[in-house]
């Protein structure tokens, strides 16, 4: 099972924190998103992010996955924060079968900072919360600088 270490504010932290503690359950809906698309003069690339949504503490959480990772339908969150105690939130989800497309043409940079603000604008029209983490190695991360 794939685990994964989200940072949140603190305020999103001890939210989460008493829903679990009211309930000892998180309602979710995890599914993958994907963007593709290319640069004038270079081929097509493929952003895919896991989006995990933790409904009733009104918050989301996008993960922009490594291209060759094989996904597993269940993972582990590990929430914390600046000031949180020494004890990680965890929340296990499962992934539905759900692809979300989308097309931008750009570097992978750019389609980032696309479905990042597209998301983030989505889920404050629904007043919750969107976290955006790359989980891509350096190595990958480095192919977006323009090449002279």
């Amino acid at each position: 099972m794939l685990q994964i270490l989200c940072m949140v504010d603190s305020e999103d932290y001890w939210y989460l924190n008493s829903v679990i503690e009211r309930s000892k359950s998180v309602i979710f809906y995890g599914y993958t998103f994907e963007v593709e698309g290319g640069t004038e003069g270079t081929g097509s690339s493929v952003i895919r992010l896991i989006v995990i949504e933790l409904v009733d503490a009104k918050m989301a959480v996008g993960l922009i996955t490594p291209s060759d990772l094989k996904l597993d339908k269940e993972l582990k969150l590990r929430f914390t924060s600046n000031d949180s105690p020494t004890k990680d939130i965890v929340v296990e989800c499962k992934l539905s079968d759900e692809v979300k497309k989308a097309s931008y043409m750009g570097d992978d940079l750019e389609k980032i900072e696309y479905i990042g603000y597209t998301l983030e604008k989505f889920y404050d029209s629904k007043n919750a919360k969107f976290y955006l983490h790359d989980l891509r190695p350096p190595a990958e991360t480095e192919g977006q600088e323009e090449q002279p």
